[in-house]
């Protein structure tokens, strides 16, 4: 009994060990997670408060914002600060969360360099840290993470080659996002090698420097889904083992130096993906060496297909109707070709759902097919720039969902006024028929029709554009990109036609409208005082026009208005002065040989007085029935599945040359109030998983 209460004793002893031991080593770990923790909470600066008002030693870190504990442990599995507004570095002290799955600190303002010791991380299944300011190479903190399924480095500053050896690093990766850096070098080859490649489901290398070819070897990643390699500096023949992804959904090639002949003769890239049955965005638009002409056998493209954009390549040949069987397709970009002959007119036989339609920049021919109003949802239609002759196609109207119309730089002819009906076009915002032959009266009924650029209810405020701008400005051409969301410019261009007569003065109802060019008719008569209502113009242009009479003193009330071209008229009488009139230079009204007062150097006769800004409305009583400033918009939208959306608004801006003044004013007025509501981060374009993005180009306005 002795031995047996020793052994007892003995045994209690060390159980008691074990546990003083255990417990010692768990609080250990979660002091080292705390600590951690801490580290990070003092490297970053963090103006919403969101870690100095939680991360306290007086809560448990389990508790703490963004921070997730395994239940039976303690210890820090997941941490996620997604948009917190945190900046500042990561310290190496983070390759201390040794339990770590899950790490998402995306949409932030992280920056400098990634810690080496994050390899130390082996069991991360997910890594975001998207949308920062990290810079260096990526192979210098990349270890080896082998139960890695989701990797994001998107929108940041990484630099150098992609790592040759990334899949044998990252065995289960699915979706792998450095889109939007600087990256460099060519694809490895190495990244289609790895065993497990088939598990890859999205890989996106857009917005890059990656140079050489796409290799024949992509055709390993046997279960991808999404392939973006647009906005690169790619080149040689597309493969047609592209056509081996049979699974592939979304393909963006576009913005490349890729080069592909397309015809029914031979295989070619095209022919090779009616093999990807699931197929619904396809984009390899801005390659201006892919060539040929699209065959009929387009056709066989997948049913599913929604977002097609074959622009500003160099193919040739007619638009074949064929592509009237992709019943919901929403986006067809077929503009900046060589493509001629007549729209044929099955684009709409079976399509109720298209959306976007660009042929703009051909040399196409004939009329536009009266089939057009089959496509009862289209929202933009730009033809501009081909060789179509027509009177105007009124019958446009009864399209309900029309807001962009762009007839520019063709040979449509004729009076407008007698064709529109009263309830025609009433959700246009903008429209462009300048560079034409119209003739005739300024349409009086038109005007009162455009109920979107008088009332805030019929303008679509819900949905994104990603816009390309080029402005034509005094002989220089500009160029910006914007994110827009909120009315987008709401613009009339009519200039360089042969309209005459006077300019209605019910143009002056329009109180939504932004940007207006009359610019190169044979206008006669007043300038309508009932402009002096027009509360958001920004832009008027009347210049060669035959004008007369004096400047109404009720434009000074335009206190939007930036840019003002009254050029080669016959205005007389003092210049109004106050408010926006007092920032135009004389520039603003050459031409103009019976003007006086300031800015002009010729003053006024003590007749001549200049009439000060008027705060009343005065209606007028106009009774009417280039190098203008141009305004060439490429509108894009690229959606993937049931996300693909179309609409009108403004929201975020990156200028690439040039900044036009009063639209610069104009954004960032809006900006204030609507950035906010999107990401809040300087994107270009979402991912597939968030909203619609942006491929390509189209549209024209002022």
């Amino acid at each position: 009994m002795g031995n047996t209460g020793l052994i007892m004793a003995l045994m209690m002893a060390v159980l008691l060990l074990h546990f003083v031991v255990s417990f010692s080593t768990k609080t250990t770990d979660i002091n080292t997670d705390r600590s951690t923790l801490l580290a990070l909470k003092a490297h970053v600066s963090d103006p919403r408060n969101f870690l100095t008002t939680n991360w306290s030693v007086d809560i448990s870190i389990c508790n703490w914002v963004g921070v997730t504990c395994e239940s039976r442990n303690q210890r820090v599995i997941a941490l996620d600060l997604f948009n917190m507004s945190l900046s500042g570095t990561i310290p190496p002290d983070m390759g201390n969360l040794s339990f770590l799955t899950r790490l998402n600190i995306g949409y932030n303002n992280f920056q400098d360099l990634l810690p080496v010791q994050l390899t130390n991380l082996y069991r991360l299944k997910f890594i975001s840290m998207s949308d920062n300011n990290f810079h260096g190479e990526i192979s210098s903190w990349v270890g080896y993470f082998p139960e890695l399924q989701y990797l994001s480095l998107s929108n940041n500053s990484f630099t150098g080659p992609i790592p040759s050896d990334m899949c044998d690093r990252l065995p289960t990766l699915k979706e792998l996002y450095l889109s939007d850096n600087k990256l460099s070098g060519k694809i490895p080859i190495g990244l289609f090698k790895c065993k497990g490649n088939s598990m890859l489901r999205t890989l996106d290398l857009r917005r890059n420097q990656i140079q050489g070819v796409i290799p024949q070897q992509i055709s390993n990643l046997t279960g991808l889904k999404v392939l973006y390699l647009s906005h690169n500096f790619l080149t040689g023949h597309i493969p047609v083992t592209l056509g081996n992804l049979r699974d592939l959904e979304l393909l963006d090639l576009s913005e490349n130096d890729l080069s592909g002949t397309l015809s029914s003769s031979e295989r070619s890239f095209l022919s090779s993906l009616a093999n990807c049955s699931g197929l619904t965005t396809l984009a390899f638009g801005s390659n201006p060496l892919i060539s040929g002409y699209l065959p009929p056998s387009i056709a066989n493209l997948s049913v599913s297909l929604q977002y097609f954009d074959a622009s500003s390549c160099s193919i040739s040949g007619s638009i074949p109707g064929e592509i009237g069987n992709w019943n919901v397709a929403t986006y067809l970009d077929f503009s900046g070709n060589h493509f001629s002959g007549a729209i044929s007119d099955r684009v709409c036989k079976r399509n109720n759902d298209l959306r976007y339609l660009a042929v703009n920049d051909n040399q196409l021919e004939g009329t536009l097919p009266l089939s057009l109003t089959n496509c009862s949802e289209i929202v933009f239609l730009n033809v501009a720039d081909n060789n179509l002759s027509d009177t105007f196609p009124h019958w446009l109207g009864i399209l309900p969902q029309l807001r962009v119309l762009i007839l520019r730089s063709n040979r449509f002819h004729g009076s407008i006024q007698s064709y529109i009906a009263t309830s025609s076009f009433s959700k246009l915002q903008i429209i462009d028929l300048s560079h034409n032959d119209f003739t005739g009266l300024l349409p009086t009924n038109f005007f009162q029709n455009l109920m979107a650029m008088k009332e805030a209810e019929y303008v679509d405020n819900g949905n994104w554009y990603s816009l390309v701008v080029n402005l034509t400005i005094k002989g220089l051409e500009l160029e910006f990109t914007l994110k827009v969301r909120m009315p987008l410019l709401t613009c009339i261009d009519l200039s360089m036609n042969g309209f005459h007569g006077e300019i209605p003065k019910v143009v002056g109802e329009l109180r939504l409208l932004q940007a207006l060019n009359l610019s190169h008719n044979s206008l006669t008569g007043p300038i309508p005082p009932s402009f002096g209502t027009l509360a958001a113009l920004e832009s008027i242009d009347l210049s060669f026009n035959r004008l007369s009479g004096r400047i109404p003193s009720q434009l000074t009330n335009l206190t939007f208005l930036q840019v003002l071209r009254f050029w080669n008229n016959n205005l007389v009488g003092p210049i109004p002065h106050g408010k926006q009139f007092d920032t135009f230079e004389n520039d603003s009204y050459r031409g103009n040989l019976g003007l006086c007062g300031f800015p002009l150097s010729k003053e006024c006769n003590n007749d001549e007085i200049a009439e000060p800004a008027q705060d009343e409305e005065d209606n007028g009583n106009g009774n009417g029935n280039g190098n203008g400033i141009a305004f060439i918009w490429k509108v894009a939208m690229m959606g993937y599945g049931s996300g693909m959306v179309l609409g009108i608004s403004i929201g975020y801006i990156v200028f690439t040359t040039g900044r036009p003044r009063w639209l610069v004013r104009k954004i960032e007025r809006d900006l204030q109030n609507k950035v906010s509501s999107w990401f809040g981060k300087k994107r270009m374009s979402p991912r597939k998983d968030e909203v619609p993005q942006l491929v390509q180009e189209q549209g024209v306005c002022m």
